[in-house]
């Protein structure tokens, strides 16, 4: 039920002559340096907290626009904002409300809003009508209650001193009794320290003297400290980037604190915050975590938060967005002209022109950002799985987990039920190296974690991805890659020179694909992708057909592949055949389910390998 700001105008504030822009409840402005970025931020601050920065008072000589000279009429500054209200208040106050503030040399002079209604207007149009809010409306305590926050992009140790001290003001408000009471107590043990000190004052002075506490105990918590768990370092010890990661954290305590002191019948506060560059002193990873917080965090006792950021990452939460979404917006803020003053534009195309070099690197981070955040998740994932001290095979998708697990109960029965078949729809290889990477990060923190293995397609990309982590030096203690085997029914298509890629369908045998194209899961597949340049010229210029290359038995590999939607119905068929049939049709997979299952249990089962099968190295290259 919080209220958000829809649109600001601001008219000769410092850079700005004249700057309207409609944000959403995440508003992220960027541009260059000096662009005047910030000073919507202080604008903002200057209407909500009366200074144009959290120790800076209204200079109206220097705040005032230098290029702003009316002839006749006094200078001022002009900050106006549409504020949507929540449905329970439109009938009476109007849908928004329009409040505007002025500032001439002599200070504030004008105070003044007033509701908005939105009416249907002629030929279907709409309009809008000034609704008068009366006295007795709770609207007035509801914009009283909006409290802007501004974070500094500077932020120094007496910022953190005086963050600290605020969360004194709202825990006194939350435990006043319980304060009260142990800063007594706190008291008494003092003062019984210090007896003999109060009766010597008592004696020469001649009056009775106890020590006490001070009422407003903020600048102890100036100096309260926050103490990473088994090594006791000091906040103030820890890197700016640390220190960084703490503040939306306290500001949203603070926020949710604030809130629950609402009594009964009371109009709730509203939350906004005004961020200045939260890039500063973070690395990319807390950069894309920081970001995803601010994500999480608007609409969710935040109801707006305004960003100024020089780094993509945060531009690019746009991209969280769902398809007619109105949750985050962009603004590109510049300066043309300096007696134009600062300019806003929300058109992506405007900003990748402006932001140069800024710009070129977006589509990089945008895929480290990606990295990070499939990294943080199977971190996460991978912190849950863990506790169940079990051994785990990470898979590439539900089609996969389908086979292996068949493949387990048919291949290693006594060891099937001790393992899990992980994955997630849509996996992939990225999803595997993650789950393997984060499983071996947990595993250096906890010696007797159990292994865990991710097995890999035999695609090209697959053979890069599984080569780079089984050679890196210990991963393999804890987490080794594997990969399927080549199936003999494939083998002359790839003696004929087809490049035909070893996915989990290949594993199928040609009655199972045939089964398949009845029951329409294949497709004709991209022949170009899988021949020769010189065969692929031939066919074209008509010296030869793709069928006189092909044999029947295999020909169908080679001509089709499986639909996306096919995959699953195609496992399910295969993975409900009898262990005896699965056996028979699939005797290649004994062998590497055999090895997986060694490396899984390194000391109570040696690797054993039917006579004639391929023996997998560390690697995953066959011998």
């Amino acid at each position: 039920m919080s209220l958000y700001i829809t649109k600001i105008e601001i008219r000769n504030f410092r850079s700005v002559r004249n700057l309207s822009l409609s944000p959403d409840r995440l508003a992220v402005l960027v541009g260059k340096n000096d662009s005047g970025k910030s000073n919507v931020l202080r604008a903002l601050n200057l209407f909500f907290n009366g200074r144009t920065m959290p120790a800076d008072d209204l200079d109206f000589e220097t705040d005032h626009n230098v290029f702003n000279n009316p002839n006749r009429r006094a200078k001022e500054i002009s900050i106006k904002l549409e504020i949507e209200m929540p449905e329970s208040y439109r009938a009476t106050n109007g849908d928004f409300v329009v409040w505007e503030r002025r500032w001439r040399s002599e200070g504030l002079f004008h105070d003044d809003y007033s509701g908005r209604r939105r009416v249907a207007g002629p030929r279907g149009g709409a309009n809008v009508e000034t609704v008068e809010i009366p006295k007795q409306s709770n609207a007035h305590a509801l914009l009283r209650n909006i409290n802007f926050v501004y974070v500094p992009a500077i932020k120094d140790l007496e910022y953190f001193s005086e963050l600290r001290a605020s969360i004194y003001d709202i825990i006194a408000e939350v435990a006043d009794r319980e304060f009260r009471n142990s800063s007594h107590d706190f008291e008494q043990s003092i003062s019984h320290q210090l007896e003999d000190l109060t009766n010597q004052i008592t004696a020469s002075l001649g009056f009775r003297s106890r020590l006490a506490l001070p009422k407003d105990l903020s600048h102890i918590f100036e100096s309260l400290d926050f103490l990473s768990e088994g090594q006791d370092i000091s906040l103030d010890a820890r890197g700016d980037g640390i220190k960084a990661r703490h503040i939306p954290l306290i500001l949203k305590f603070m926020a949710d604190k604030k809130r629950g002191l609402q009594v009964r019948g009371a109009q709730p506060h509203t939350f906004i915050w005004g961020y200045e560059e939260p890039e500063n002193n973070l690395e990319l990873s807390s950069c894309v975590e920081l970001a995803d917080q601010f994500w999480d965090f608007v609409g969710h006792g935040v109801s707006q938060i305004f960003l100024t950021t020089h780094s993509p990452v945060f531009y690019n939460l746009r991209r969280k967005q769902e398809d007619g979404e109105s949750r985050i917006s962009c603004h590109h803020i510049f300066r043309d002209a300096i007696e134009e003053g600062t300019k806003q534009a929300t058109e992506l195309g405007d900003l990748d022109d402006r932001m140069g070099t800024t710009a070129l690197f977006a589509p990089m981070v945008t895929e480290l950002e990606d990295k990070v955040r499939r990294q943080e998740q199977a971190r996460a994932a991978v912190a849950r799985l863990a506790q169940a001290n079990r051994r785990k095979i990470f898979v590439e998708g539900d089609s996969d987990k389908l086979i292996i697990d068949k493949a387990l109960r048919v291949f290693a029965a006594e060891r099937s039920a001790a393992i899990d078949v992980e994955t997630k729809v849509g996996g992939g290889i990225n999803y595997v190296i993650d789950m393997l990477q984060s499983w071996r990060s947990q595993a250096k923190h906890d010696p007797d974690l159990p292994k865990a293995a991710g097995l890999l397609d035999l695609d090209p990309e697959a053979r890069v991805a599984l080569r780079s982590w089984n050679d890196a030096p210990g991963n393999i203690k804890s987490a080794k890659c594997f990969k399927l085997p080549t199936p003999q029914h494939i083998v002359p298509v790839l003696q004929a020179g087809f490049r035909v890629p070893i996915v989990l369908e290949c594993l199928y045998d040609k009655d199972a694909w045939a089964w398949a194209d009845t029951h329409g899961h294949l497709r004709s597949r991209s022949i170009p992708s899988v021949i020769s340049g010189e065969l692929n010229s031939q066919i074209l210029n008509a010296e030869t057909t793709l069928d006189a290359h092909l044999n029947d038995d295999w020909a169908i590999f080679v001509k089709k592949e499986f639909e996306q939607a096919g995959k699953m119905p195609m496992a399910r068929h295969y993975s409900n055949k009898t262990d005896d049939d699965f056996r028979a049709r699939m005797s290649f997979m004994e062998p590497l389910v055999a090895e997986v299952v060694g490396y899984l249990f390194p000391q109570e089962e040696e690797l054993e390998v039917p006579d004639g099968g391929p023996i997998q190295q560390e690697n995953g290259d066959e011998q």
